[in-house]
């Protein structure tokens, strides 16, 4: 085959949507606007607009296994790259779709900050009112990861692999009437490289720290000062895209992998624990070692219950003589305590405790009475009888929700429970309670 026949069957290949192979071959997946994810393979995430695939429980010479249309259906499919062009453009031709989106390149990075001679306002707010390290801060500033720019804004610099490629900002002026949300602006700098955030490298990492933002990673570094051989980097949001892309900086910066664990440091809200129920469903591989690399939780006081309601739970649990820790258990699994009944696990099973006219003495007792005909033994229950797979839920991700709650009830009663006023949201919420 000459060249230019070639380049051309490459491009005619290339146009050629994932998803589209899928249905040819009877792969399963759940159809997203801009997205799709795999079902057999739930890790497995299609980029839609760019016709892109992320196998993200895969890694491969340090890297998520990912790819084009034609690296997709070599594969999954056992191609060889020729069999791969053929299956493409002339054997399935009137099966397959090919994609009708143009996407546009993004513009590059281009770090736009003037700097102010001075950090004082953001060192200000970060150590007076953040209550950050100051030693901390000083340190970030003289290693060019934090500045002040003309605005006396924060400017949080991110680096991928010493290269400037986005940046945080967060602004020092407080104006409620112009930013209703957090009193004072919060941004991300124009361009900034997608899925990615602040972050620094501690050594040779072989641990991962994942926090929402960077004040939280500032705060959990703050309180744990001796940390070492670890990388912390902030997603500013939850985007788990972002600890695929860290993944990745870590081992092409340091040629290492987080072998000892990825740690998940998000908000003990209910998206924060919806998002870790959703990583904590995956298995990472390491295909040269065939090591499994484990998502770790590390939500900020997670083990507080609401002191309001532990006697409710606690008369409730005397009426059916059962252990009341088992219903803060339940209760916690699903909502978090969320007072007006939001769901907070991934798996949207809201049987109690849910909906925001719930009546807490009502659905202890419910709760408190079901334990009562799954008890197996004093104080052991069978959480896998608690939900009915009749709800239209997966039994085998069923599963993840019965260890959710058996993990939170073998916490309470093996390392303690902490009654609580009012619950911890982040860890700058606790570095400041400190």
């Amino acid at each position: 085959m000459k060249k230019t026949e070639y380049q051309k069957l490459l491009a005619e290949a290339k146009k050629i949507s994932i998803t589209s192979v899928m249905d040819d071959q009877g792969m399963d997946y759940i159809d997203m606007r801009n997205f799709a994810q795999g079902i057999e393979h739930d890790s497995l995430m299609i980029d839609k607009r760019k016709n892109h695939f992320y196998w993200n429980s895969q890694i491969e010479d340090g890297k998520v296994v990912s790819g084009d249309v034609i690296d997709f259906v070599t594969v999954f499919f056992d191609k060889s790259h020729m069999e791969t062009l053929n299956y493409l453009t002339q054997e399935s031709h009137d099966k397959l779709a090919k994609t009708t989106l143009d996407v546009t390149p993004k513009e590059q990075f281009s770090y736009y900050f003037q700097h102010d001679n001075q950090l004082n306002e953001v060192r200000d707010y970060l150590v007076n009112e953040r209550k950050l390290s100051g030693i901390l801060v000083d340190a970030l500033h003289e290693k060019k990861f934090l500045h002040q720019d003309k605005y006396k804004q924060a400017i949080f610099a991110w680096s991928d692999t010493g290269k400037a490629v986005g940046a945080t900002i967060i602004g020092t002026e407080v104006n409620w009437s112009k930013y209703p949300k957090y009193g004072r602006f919060k941004g991300i700098a124009k361009n900034s490289a997608s899925n990615y955030g602040f972050n620094v490298i501690l050594g040779t990492p072989d641990k991962l720290y994942i926090f929402e933002s960077p004040i939280d990673l500032l705060s959990y570094w703050t309180m744990n000062p001796d940390l070492s051989n670890s990388m912390l980097a902030a997603m500013d949001g939850l985007k788990e895209q972002s600890v695929y892309k860290f993944i990745n900086q870590m081992y092409l910066s340091k040629g290492s992998l987080p072998h000892e664990g990825i740690y998940l440091g998000v908000d003990n809200d209910h998206a924060g624990h919806r998002f870790f129920d959703n990583l904590s469903k995956l298995s990472y591989v390491i295909n040269e070692t065939g090591q499994e690399i484990h998502f770790k939780k590390l939500i900020p006081h997670d083990l507080d219950i609401p002191k309001e309601n532990i006697p409710i739970y606690q008369e409730a649990a005397d009426s059916f003589h059962v252990d009341w820790r088992a219903i803060a258990a339940i209760h916690k699994a699903l909502t978090n305590f969320n007072a007006e009944g939001k769901t907070a696990n991934a798996w949207n099973i809201d049987h109690y405790f849910s909906g925001d006219t719930f009546d807490l003495v009502l659905e202890s007792k419910k709760v408190a009475e079901q334990l009562s005909t799954i008890e197996t033994t004093t104080e052991e229950y069978d959480f896998q009888k608690l939900f009915r797979v009749d709800e239209g839920v997966n039994p085998i991700e069923l599963h993840g929700l019965h260890q959710k709650v058996s993990s939170y009830y073998e916490d309470y009663r093996n390392l303690g429970y902490h009654p609580t006023d009012f619950l911890i949201k982040d860890w700058n919420d606790l570095d400041r309670c400190q």
